[in-house]
């Protein structure tokens, strides 16, 4: 499930479309999907360890309901 929110995320922060088919538009057909860009960028989503919170941003540092320092989801 969380993979599915952060390709989505990822998806609207890169401004991907996605074709009718489910696929991207920059998607070979190869089955390659165009992963190995997406594997070298960073994820913009970010989990406080303590209440589990979940954040989108390009850097955040701390938790903005309990002030924990945050995670980057890989």
């Amino acid at each position: 499930m969380l993979d599915k929110i952060k390709e989505s995320v990822s998806d609207v922060l890169s401004g991907g479309k996605r074709r009718s088919d489910g696929r991207r538009q920059s998607d070979t057909g190869d089955g390659s999907g165009g992963e190995a860009a997406a594997d070298e960028s960073e994820s913009n989503l970010f989990e406080c360890p303590s209440c589990e919170s979940v954040f989108v941003a390009i850097d955040k540092e701390t938790c903005s309901a309990c002030q924990t320092p945050v995670e980057r989801i890989d």
